[in-house]
């Protein structure tokens, strides 16, 4: 009986891991950095945990766990409240209904289709902002953040990589 418990608690745990995981790196990515301007150009990590988890385990990574990330990284980084919920749920969406495009494919083609996908979450951010700020600001920063997630994506897709085969593999024994 306590046995079944203990693998009834460890399987909730495992499945958990993804968006426990999530939360934790956007926490560690919101992080005060004093250097100028570091704020406007820090790198998306809301968006590459979404991307890979919703490639590789959607099942462990739902809509709703994207949406409260995005929250929770509004939140954390003082934008606006809804602002990369919005954009975790769309990308969310897309990478979801273009996941079997995404099976067996190289790590090249899944970080180009990420940089397309960094590029577009920067720009309907954008555009989002000036719309609520009702004036047009400049991208340079949005885009210079787009460079930045999508240079650091291959670091996060590795990380995320050993945690699943650490945690989450099991699962499916």
């Amino acid at each position: 009986m306590i046995t079944a418990a203990v693998q009834r608690l460890d399987r909730s745990a495992r499945q958990l891991a993804p968006f426990v995981m999530s939360i934790l790196l956007v926490m560690f990515s919101a992080l005060p950095v004093y250097l100028p301007g570091y704020g406007q150009v820090a790198v998306d990590v809301g968006l590459m945990t979404v991307f890979y988890w919703a490639i590789y385990r959607p099942d462990l990574f739902p809509v709703i766990a994207a949406f409260v990330l995005g929250l929770w990284q509004d939140i954390l980084v003082g934008s606006p409240i809804g602002l990369h919920a919005l954009i975790l749920l769309l990308a969310n969406w897309a990478i979801v209904s273009q996941r079997t495009f995404f099976q067996g494919r190289s790590f090249a083609v899944i970080w180009w289709c990420f940089s397309l996908v960094a590029l577009a979450a920067a720009i309907v951010s954008w555009i989002i902002v000036c719309a609520l700020n009702v004036t047009i600001m400049s991208p340079v920063p949005v885009l210079f953040q787009a460079v930045l997630t999508v240079g650091v994506f291959p670091f996060m897709a590795w990380l995320l990589a050993r945690a699943q085969h650490a945690i989450i593999r099991p699962l499916d024994v």
